[in-house]
């Protein structure tokens, strides 16, 4: 049980690796390429909305199937795999997952790059420029609506099962990591994993950043450039990427022993006894009984739950976020998200792993310390509601219902079809950006330095020209608060995590650790990781102002209010956050004396103690002790 083996072949060369070092830099990796592949499909969503003519809500909901997946085998493998073998669990579900990649490169096999980029051909016509009474035009494929069907299908089966195999890796890889671990240095070396595992979001950015920057077709070279709304990147290729180094992860992971030798020592020199109990429907309703009634675990599961909540709208669209707010490029977006605050995030995990393991503070400093760093993040949240670049420069007026009328006297004459792509132009004044050249009353285009100019437009006084694109701002200042204060708001808030970690662990007893962990995913997943994507994502559909249209069904959002947008997320993350504050000052009130060191509860307990008055120890404590002092 002790020995690196699979499936009983064990050669002496690889007993070096049966170490709490190696665990942590295996687990750590695995947990890295896990959370790089959520980012990358998160960093490429926005593409996927335009290339299948998605709405957000959708996406939301292709999310949330991850999670789905995670409720329904949480508490089963948690419960029966904490008696097992924890890290083939682990194992199984790493591999499950690499499979689940494979299968999301399916719609770009199954339907190529789409009919929108044989619009964009470099030899262009009139016939494809939108321009105001536009003969020629092509009739609407109506097969992209089942195309968009069979692609949130798969994708969204896809994620069920990712879901189903991360499972195993939140709940047994972490108790199997605390099992083989003294108590005291837990901390830095769940640090160390959360260290290497908050680089998988920077990766999976970095990565998306990269393919959004080739286009769709690599072989075609279309005539306009990566800022332009019509460019849609190469989003399929990264999940080929994670696939296969999941597929490895998971090999390597199988290797562990079911207990590390220096544990198996420790275990031996003590005489423990596996008091394991024979798992049974009656037994797992009396451990659920139990937690349940556990005030910090409660409290803390809470607190954590209505924490991610606030902040699921920021890190699931993000980049959508910073394109609409900012006028960045999809592949910018994703490379700032990836590469600003999840760097700042992983210090603060390292940072607070390090103070905790080697200063020790009580519980009650902890959990004080969360209350403090999440207060923070509520104003910061706040703050950003008011920091964000707009310019009013879209032609056209607010209908009754709220939705953007781009119909005018002066292009009322150009028949401008419901299903026209978005192809913004800009006046030569840079002072007002249209739908597209027909809005602009545009009827006739030249090409001077291989730059298009639209001609004789209707809509626009003087010289009654434009350029392609949207017109520019000058964003760059109001950005770069925007990201000091997003990067020190994630540095300062994930100095918190460490400690509440170590808090929910030491609040119950060690065999319902892995049951304890599973309680708080399934919390999350009913109360926060189904909802929330689902709900943000209806936040942002409320405040598109332009939508695709496709035979007359709506498709994709084109076009955005800002300020709307930015006031919903940022108020209903703040909300959310605070109740989350709220929560972890209950978490204070009740953490107590809760024993989190090795010295606290490996020291035996004087006449004073025993004399204790029982009513003075909370029932969530353990305070059994076990008088042998051990060295790591």
């Amino acid at each position: 049980d002790s020995k690196c083996n699979f499936f009983g072949w064990s050669p002496d060369w690889l007993q070096s690796l049966a170490s709490k070092k190696s665990y942590v830099i295996v687990y750590g990796l695995l947990g890295l390429n896990q959370a790089a592949l959520s980012a990358y499909f998160i960093g490429t969503i926005s593409t996927i909305e335009k290339r299948f003519k998605m709405p957000s809500t959708h996406t939301g909901i292709i999310i949330t199937a991850w999670d789905v997946g995670s409720m329904g085998a949480l508490m089963l493998m948690a419960y029966f795999g904490s008696a097992g073998h924890k890290t083939r669990w682990v194992a199984g579900g790493a591999l499950l997952s690499a499979l689940s990649c494979y299968v999301r490169y399916f719609p770009h096999i199954l339907f190529g790059p789409g009919e929108d980029f044989i619009n964009y051909s470099p030899n262009v016509t009139t016939s494809n420029l939108n321009v105001c009474n536009e003969t020629g035009t092509a009739t609407e494929n109506c097969s992209l609506n089942s195309e968009g069907m069979i692609t949130f299908l798969i994708l969204a089966g896809a994620q069920f099962a990712i879901g189903i195999g991360a499972s195993s890796y939140y709940t047994l890889g972490a108790a199997y990591l605390d099992d083989n671990a003294l108590k005291n240095k837990f901390p830095i070396l769940f640090a160390a994993v959360g260290f290497l595992r908050y680089f998988g979001p920077t990766l999976g950015f970095l990565l998306s950043s990269y393919t959004l920057s080739i286009f769709i077709d690599p072989n075609e070279n279309p005539p306009f450039g990566q800022d332009d709304p019509r460019w849609m990147g190469a989003w399929q290729l990264g999940w080929l990427v994670f696939g296969t180094s999941q597929m490895i992860l998971a090999v390597v992971m199988a290797f562990f022993p079911k207990i590390l030798p220096r544990e198996a020592i420790r275990r031996k020199i003590t005489g423990y006894k596996d008091n394991t109990k024979v798992r049974s429907l009656a037994d797992f309703k009396k451990t659920l009984s139990r937690l349940m009634k556990n005030p910090v675990l409660m409290f803390n599961t809470f607190s954590t739950t209505f924490y991610v909540f606030g902040l699921t709208g920021y890190w699931i669209f993000m980049p959508k976020y910073i394109e609409t707010q900012f006028r960045k490029s999809a592949s910018s977006a994703s490379l700032i998200t990836g590469s600003v605050g999840l760097v700042c995030t992983a210090v603060g995990i390292v940072a607070s792993g390090s103070v905790i393991s080697r200063f020790k503070p009580r519980a009650t400093y902890l959990a004080a310390w969360n209350v403090f760093t999440e207060s923070i993040e509520v104003l910061g949240h706040f703050v950003f509601a008011f920091l964000g670049c707009l310019k009013e420069d879209l032609h056209g007026s607010y209908n009754i219902d709220g939705s953007w009328n781009l119909t005018h006297s002066c292009n009322i004459d150009c028949d401008c079809s419901s299903s026209v792509k978005y192809s913004p132009v800009c006046s030569m004044d840079k002072s007002t950006t249209f739908y597209s050249p027909c809005h602009a009353g545009c009827a006739t285009f030249s090409i001077f330095n291989n730059t298009k100019i639209f001609e004789n437009c209707s809509c626009i006084e003087n010289m009654a020209q434009a350029t392609e694109g949207a017109c520019p701002i000058d964003c760059e200042n109001n950005f770069t608060w925007f990201l000091v204060l997003l990067c020190f708001m994630k540095f300062l808030s994930s100095t918190g995590r460490a400690g509440n970690t170590v808090i929910q662990f030491r609040a119950v007893l060690p065999d319902d650790k892995s049951i304890s962990i599973a309680i708080t995913e399934i919390v999350l997943c009913i109360f926060t990781f189904i909802p929330a994507p689902i709900m943000f994502g209806w936040l942002l559909d409320s405040s598109c102002l332009v939508w695709g249209m496709i035979c007359g069904k709506t498709g994709n959002c084109w076009l955005y209010d800002g300020k709307k947008l930015r006031y919903l997320l940022n108020f209903t993350a703040s909300g959310f956050l605070f109740i989350a504050v709220l929560l972890d000052v209950a978490v204070l009130w009740k953490v107590g004396n809760l024993k989190i060191y090795d010295e606290d509860m490996d020291t035996c307990p004087t006449e004073k103690d025993k004399n204790a008055n029982e009513k003075d120890q909370e029932p969530f404590i353990n305070t059994k002790t076990v008088c042998s002092t051990l060295s790591n």
